[in-house]
């Protein structure tokens, strides 16, 4: 009795689900009111055929389910595990689908008298037609211009999904494919329908494999329409059934939309058009109004660093200590495994740029000038990750400021100009600073990599030391406040990825201090611990104040040469202003986890290494440079959203750029690299073939590096310095008045 119970039972549900007609499946993700007002206009309007709703609930949080069934109680509700996306949740509605017609429809939208007993019967009617969406309207049912389209091929992508749309909004290719001169009144035979809401037979659906899951979300009705229309059935909007939408309700609800857009966009053509032709179409639609002008940024920046750069390019003796350093590993094998002293002659640099160097030494056959081409690409590489970074900790106009001030800026450019260990610095602070960012953000996996650039920078130059500092801190604030995002942190795989991540760099460096009494980890670590209280002791250079006020003047000078080399004061009131908008920033509404405190935080750390120091030196600068120029970015971009000094705001910054781009063409900071040629070449014509020793006289020729750059020079030139005693000497002096080079037989 129970088996024939169950098998009459089993017939009646078929016998039912096959008097349903059209099963309505909506996708739900976080606007609950406007899925229930939805459904409300779905039982006002209620259909003359039979039908079923299936909601899918795709939001993280099941909170609609209770409230749902109690308000709606003849809905099916179905839940899926994640939000697994617009295509991926319809295919599950799908599954529970009894309908001969399937209606996907957004949440976002209300149903008019008729709508849906329209469509299917249209699709009744019409069987070579395979899809049929309603008429989308506005609030006073005014139909929307743009609804349903040509077919997406590469080339209406390059047109119509580009910055070529917005420049030329009426050309051909784009009136054709958004199909904007027909009449809303008149049913419209299209290629693509609205994805807001169509109907389709669950035969065809069925054949078709349903939605492509690969589209989380976008080009989905792109794709289906192409499929059925590959089974040779044509696609209309049926004018007299009418379906309100507010646009955009539903996808604003998702976080990273525009990313979700693109990679749509990129999978949409390469699945149907090919890689290549996807590409293209990409290399278009991925140009906005900021990577517009960044390409011209870029080409600005290019030009600045370049011009001239074979006479004017800067060659001291510390340079030339690493070129020869590099000169040696590709001659002799020989790998160094520190770089040159530093101030404190008992600490070496890392030997990082010493190995940088020799690949493009190697490959330009040792021309010296090659070295300015690797921090020049250097510095266009920052450039474009000060817009990137810049664009996704703040905001694009801050990333696109940014990287316009960046190009421009006198001293930036003197340092990508001059190939020595500082210039790369900024490249790697600026990944540093993002990677912080997103491990304080919850992202562990930055956390490791932070410590690999920690170890990078170190391998660079010694100053950017300080940037342990702030790594630091907020590694221990994170463990005491008992945040996800430093006790997540206490794992074996965690640590391992982090030791390996500290080791791999600095291995040249450990195995060097087995030999040398480990003077650059250990010993340093300590130096560096007592520095910061080094002025309550007499300092070698002299007293505290003395100090300060040399330390003061050499960050003045400098502001000057970063930020407007025209006028000392308006730099010095710019950087000010900068300082004092993040302080209050952060002060209103303080998140250790928030890209502007990371940035404070960062900068301020940066300008107290300098005065901790107590020691002018250049090597300071390139830490602090990117988070210099981020808060002067940010500061313009809270002027230009005032209207009232916007355009004011934007003609100082162009002057700002313009100024301080065409004075650095000019920037020759001490004697340039034809100048020492010139000396190189007099010194060559002097010995003629005799063996010569090279010795420095006048300041600063106490230090071994003095005339290092000429020794480079003249072995490039295939005139080496013996390096035994030799009756001809060669005097080399450097004064005010020029390079002097005297012949003592």
């Amino acid at each position: 009795m129970e088996k024939t119970g169950e098998r009459i039972g089993k017939t009646v549900v078929k016998q039912l689900q096959k008097m349903i007609k059209v099963s309505i499946i909506i996708v739900h993700y976080k606007v609950k009111d406007r899925l229930f007002a939805c459904l409300e206009s779905i039982y006002n309007f209620k259909p003359k055929i039979e039908f079923e709703i299936i909601v899918v609930d795709n939001d993280e949080k099941k909170i609609i389910k209770k409230e749902l069934l109690k308000k709606f109680p003849k809905v099916k509700y179905v839940e899926s595990d994640r939000n697994v996306g617009y295509g991926s949740g319809n295919n599950l509605g799908a599954k529970q689908a009894s309908g001969s017609y399937l209606f996907f429809l957004n949440p976002d939208t209300l149903i008019f008298k008729n709508t849906i007993d329209f469509l299917f019967n249209f699709l009744e009617v019409n069987k070579e037609v395979g899809i049929v969406s309603p008429l989308l309207v506005d609030k006073k049912e005014v139909p929307f211009v743009l609804q349903g389209t040509k077919e997406l091929t590469p080339l209406r992508g390059i047109v119509c999904l580009s910055i070529l749309n917005k420049i030329f909004p009426d050309n051909p290719i784009s009136k054709n494919y958004w199909l904007k001169e027909w009449d809303h009144m008149n049913d419209k035979e299209m290629d693509v329908c609205p994805g807001t809401a169509f109907m389709v037979s669950a035969e065809n659906f069925k054949k078709i494999g349903g939605f492509d899951e690969q589209f989380f979300l976008f080009f989905e009705e792109d794709d289906i329409s192409k499929k059925i229309k590959n089974l040779g059935y044509k696609i209309y909007i049926l004018s007299k059934a009418r379906l309100f939408h507010e646009v955009g309700a539903s996808t604003k609800q998702s976080e990273n939309t525009s990313k979700f857009f693109a990679k749509s966009r990129f999978l949409y053509f390469k699945k149907n058009f090919g890689t290549f032709q996807a590409l293209l179409v990409e290399s278009f639609a991925r140009i906005n109004k900021f990577s517009a002008l960044m390409v011209i940024t870029l080409l600005a920046a290019l030009f600045l660093r370049i011009y001239h750069l074979s006479q004017n390019m800067t060659f001291i003796g510390d340079q030339g200590w690493f070129y020869l350093s590099a000169r040696d590993l590709l001659i002799s094998g020989k790998v160094p495994l520190v770089g040159i002293t530093s101030s404190h002659t008992w600490l070496h640099q890392g030997p990082l740029w010493t190995y940088m160097l020799s690949f493009v030494l190697f490959v330009s056959k040792f021309n010296p000038v090659s070295g300015a081409y690797l921090t020049i690409l250097f510095g266009l590489l920052t450039t474009f990750l000060i817009y990137k970074l810049g664009t996704l900790m703040f905001s694009s106009r801050v990333g696109f400021v940014g990287a316009a001030l960046w190009a421009t800026s006198p001293l930036i450019i003197f340092f990508d100009r001059m190939p020595f260990d500082p210039s790369p610095i900024p490249f790697f602070v600026l990944l540093y600073m993002f990677s912080l960012f997103k491990w304080i953000k919850g992202d562990l996996k930055y956390f490791p990599f932070t410590i690999f650039l920690i170890a990078i920078l170190y391998n660079l130059e010694l100053a950017t030391f300080t940037l342990v500092f702030p790594f630091g801190v907020l590694l221990l604030y994170g463990l005491i406040k008992r945040k996800d995002w430093a006790m997540n942190l206490l794992n074996g795989k965690t640590i391992s990825i982090s030791l390996i991540a500290l080791l791999v760099p600095m291995l040249p460096i450990i195995v060097y201090d087995f030999s040398h009494g480990f003077k650059q980890t250990i010993v340093f670590i300590g130096w560096t611990l007592y520095k910061p209280f080094s002025f309550l002791i007499k300092h070698s250079s002299g007293s505290f104040l003395v100090n300060f006020k040399m330390v003061i003047n050499f960050v003045l000078v400098n502001l000057q040469k970063i930020i407007f080399q025209a006028n000392l004061e308006i730099a010095v009131l710019i950087f000010v202003l900068s300082l004092v908008y993040l302080f209050y920033v952060n002060k209103k509404n303080f998140r250790v986890e928030s890209a502007k405190f990371i940035l404070l935080f960062l900068l301020v750390i940066s300008l107290l290494g300098i005065l901790v120091n107590q020691t002018p030196s250049d090597a300071y600068l390139p830490v602090m440079l990117p988070f210099l120029i981020f808060a002067i970015a940010l500061l313009f971009d809270l002027f230009l959203n005032i209207k009232i000094i916007r355009y004011l705001a934007f003609l100082f910054l162009v002057v700002i750029v313009v100024s301080n781009g065409y004075l650095s063409l000019n920037n020759n900071y001490g004697y340039t690299l034809q100048e020492r040629l010139n000396a190189v070449n007099k010194i060559i014509s002097l010995t003629r073939n005799d063996k010569f020793n090279l010795v420095g006289r006048g300041q600063n020729s106490q230090f071994t590096s003095f005339i290092m750059n000429y020794e480079y020079l003249l072995w490039w030139k295939n005139r080496p310095v013996s390096k035994v005693n030799q009756k001809t000497k060669v005097f080399l002096l450097e004064d005010d008045k020029g390079i002097h080079v005297f012949l003592k037989h």
